[in-house]
Parts: C-alpha cells; structure tokens; sequence
C-alpha cells in the first residue's frame, strides 16, 4: 500500500501571501491620497441665518487640507443679530468633500456642526446651509464664498 504524501507548504504560502496583501492594502487606505480638488485657500464668507433668529454671517473660510475627494480647514464668522446689533464669534473646524459640482461640508461652530451644501461654479460657492441652534430651535441659512486672491 502506498501512501501519497501531500504538503501543505504550498497551501500555506499561498494562504501568507493572501493575507499579506489585505493587510497592505488595508494600510495604504489611511495615506493621503491625490487630490484633484481645487478648494485650498482663504475663502471669504457671507450668509445669513433665516432662523431661529435672524442674523448675517461674514468672516473667513480657509481650506488647508485635502486628500482624494475630501477636504479639511477651518471657519471664522461673527454673526451680527440684525434686529439689535449684537455680535457673537462662530468659530470651528471644517470637514467635507466634493463630488463634481457639489461641495458638501460641516462647520462645527456650535455644539452641533452646521452641514453646508452647495454649488461651485469658479471661484464661488453658493447654497444653503442647516443645524441645531441654542435650544430646540433649527438653524438654517443661507452661505456664499468667494475665493481670496491668491
């Protein structure tokens, strides 16, 4: 009787290499990757907050970052109350991507962040833009940035 030796060496590395390479690709996708966004700079802000309580929002929003699609900086608004004049500073971090036309970011200058939606067309950025206000009142505007000169 004979008796077929098989070897799972073979089976192994295959099993190895397999794994080696998920591993790899799993470490790659925290790089950053190359950015065909055109958004990085200084922006000035405008808008208006329609409700709880009307208000104009002007200052800065700076891009400072992108990988991919996405991109990161931060805004700096003061909102002025347009019945009685006082000023409040809305300042945070910004998050957010683009998917053509589109761009879509969160602006946490409160507790919860303002989501921002809008339409670029050159070197502005026009739409809408909605969050929790103070208390159980929703926030909501709208928003216009125009990109510095460079």
């Amino acid at each position: 009787m004979r008796r077929r030796f098989t070897s799972r060496v073979p089976q192994l590395a295959v099993l190895a290499v397999a794994g080696s390479a998920l591993v790899a690709g799993c470490l790659k996708s925290t790089e950053p990757q190359p950015s065909s966004l055109q958004l990085a700079g200084t922006w000035s802000y405008t808008g208006e907050q329609t409700s709880p309580v009307r208000e104009t929002l002007t200052g800065t929003l700076t891009i400072s970052g992108q990988s991919g699609t996405s991109f990161q900086g931060h805004v700096e608004l003061v909102g002025t109350n347009t019945q009685t004049g006082a000023t409040r500073v809305l300042n945070g971090l910004v998050s957010g991507a683009q998917s053509g036309s589109v761009v879509d970011f969160d602006a946490s200058v409160e507790a919860t962040p303002r989501r921002h939606v809008g339409q670029i067309k050159a070197d502005t950025i026009s739409g809408t833009w909605v969050g929790d206000g103070s208390g159980s009142a929703m926030a909501s505007g709208t928003f216009r940035v125009e990109r510095e000169a460079r």
